[in-house]
């Protein structure tokens, strides 16, 4: 199986923090931007009882499990399960057998 590279960096977009770009360098390249800009998160001060809370807000989103999607990035990576981003990265890089370049 072929690992792909995902690049995750700040996003440009006044409303996003962050921007994941999925299969960098092949022809199925595409871009999720995600995170509020300037919200706070799990990884970066919300307590496990906000994480649940969040998670029951938008579990009926329509892409909540759709990896190809912005709230799903949000999910895995700012709302997972620990509350260091890197730690989060190397749990989604295992499931998805991804590697991803933190630029942020």
């Amino acid at each position: 199986m072929v690992v792909k590279t995902h690049i995750l960096e700040k996003s440009k977009r006044k409303s996003s923090e962050f921007k994941i770009t999925m299969d960098k360098g092949l022809s199925t390249e595409h871009v999720h931007h995600f995170g509020g800009k300037n919200a706070k998160t799990f990884v970066s001060s919300r307590t496990e009882k906000e994480k649940q809370a969040w998670i029951n807000r938008h579990k009926k989103d329509k892409n909540f499990n759709q990896k190809h999607s912005g709230i799903y990035h949000a999910r895995k990576l700012l709302w997972g399960d620990t509350k260091s981003l890197n730690k989060n990265i190397k749990i989604y890089e295992k499931e998805h057998n991804s590697n991803i370049i933190n630029r942020t």
